[in-house]
């Protein structure tokens, strides 16, 4: 049986689970530790995304724009 697991990756507007919104998801399979998949989806929050956020993640305003809600995505 092959040794298999995912890891997952949010990029979001702020540092606040609950209430901050989520910008990126990111994915990749590992099987017998080989990535074997990958996924990623920019997401468009319906807010701003504050500048510092930006600068960590490098991801902008316009980046998200036009890009599926969160709520789509998952």
């Amino acid at each position: 049986m092959d040794n298999q697991y995912a890891i997952i990756d949010f990029e979001t507007t702020g540092l606040k689970a609950g209430y901050h919104r989520i910008i990126e998801v990111g994915a990749v399979i590992v099987t017998d530790g080989e990535i074997t998949d990958s996924y990623a989806q920019l997401m468009d929050p319906g807010e701003h995304i504050p500048s510092f956020i930006t600068e960590l993640t490098g991801i902008s305003n316009a980046m998200v724009r036009g890009q599926p809600s969160p709520e789509q995505v998952m």
